[in-house]
């Protein structure tokens, strides 16, 4: 069997203007927060929440939302290890992690009370 990575067109990366790139950082980093949001809400609303709870859903949403991504990116037939792609991801994993501790910060609320 062939590799068909190699085989197949990077629509992600092919004839990517820059402006265009620079849409999908954008997109991609507001899609990431506004999952942060949801996850931070979920977590913090569970009784004794903890940091630790915090920084391990934010590892697995993350390794989640990884994986769906380059899943979807893969069915377009573009290569979820390209260039563009990259900067794309790596975006949106650092919009992940700065709204995630943005909320932390800006909450007030002390470890391990609900947030209401």
């Amino acid at each position: 069997m062939s590799d068909q990575r190699d085989e197949r067109l990077d629509p992600v990366d092919e004839g990517m203007s820059e402006e265009k790139l620079d849409a999908f950082v954008t997109i991609g980093r507001q899609l990431a927060a506004k999952m942060a949001e949801a996850n931070f809400r979920i977590v913090t609303s569970r009784p004794g929440w903890t940091m630790a709870d915090v920084e391990a859903e934010t590892e697995r949403a993350i390794e989640r939302i990884e994986i769906n991504s380059r899943d979807l990116v893969a069915a377009q037939g573009a290569d979820p290890d390209g260039e563009n792609w990259r900067t794309i991801w790596t975006a949106m994993e650092g919009g992940y992690r700065q709204r995630m501790m943005d909320l932390l910060r800006v909450s007030g609320v002390r470890i391990g009370e609900k947030l209401q």
